[in-house]
């Protein structure tokens, strides 16, 4: 989501406030190199997305809603436009910088336009999703995953809609539970999830 972090500034700064869109568009070219290059099939193509790599992963998949076969959305940042209007949150300041302040409108109107809850496409095809969050969540609350779940439940296909899949921990917060144990559960559960839908096994084995 940094878009090469604080090794080339210049190529980080020229995909943030006004021009986030750069890093979606990004994304996206390598995800298609990936199929041109037979890398990966085009029905096994999936991605992964942690806060706000979920908002990179989950406007992708708005743009493009055929190129991933499944993606993972970890404690994602999805309400783009309210929550960054809202000042009593804990990173809605720093965010400013990053993704610009929609208080302007002309800073409104670009984040409105990428904000991955608010351009859900209706009746296309989804892919299978799983979307994590946690309930003690202090940096990305835990209505956001709920809301982008019950909006593409509710606006795409109804065949595709039933493998968009919610997992709230109860207790951990934006980075799960501790523990190396706790950890290896929750890579397991991920990539069960992602051989199944992309069928990498019989579950009837």
């Amino acid at each position: 989501m940094s878009r090469g972090g604080g090794g080339i500034p210049s190529w980080h700064k020229a995909a943030t406030g006004l021009h986030k869109v750069n890093s979606v568009h990004d994304f996206v070219a390598c995800a298609q190199f990936l199929v041109n290059e037979g890398y990966v099939h085009n029905d096994r193509l999936c991605a992964v997305g942690h806060s706000a790599g979920g908002l990179l992963v989950g406007a992708a998949i708005n743009m493009h809603p055929y190129l991933f076969c499944a993606a993972i959305l970890k404690v994602p940042f999805l309400d783009v436009c309210n929550t960054l209007l809202d000042s009593s949150l804990p990173l809605t300041i720093l965010d400013h910088e990053e993704f610009g302040n929609p208080q302007n409108q002309k800073e409104f109107e670009y984040i409105y336009g990428y904000s991955p809850y608010d351009n859900i496409p209706t009746g296309v095809c989804s892919p299978s999703m799983l979307i994590t969050a946690s309930l003690q969540d202090s940096r990305v609350g835990v209505w956001e995953a709920a809301k982008w779940v019950a909006k593409v439940r509710e606006k795409t296909c109804p065949c595709c809609s039933h493998s968009v899949i919610l997992k709230t921990d109860i207790t951990g917060g934006h980075f799960g539970e501790g523990g190396r144990f706790s950890q290896c559960e929750v890579v397991a559960f991920e990539y069960a999830f992602l051989m199944k839908v992309t069928c990498m096994y019989d579950i009837n084995e």
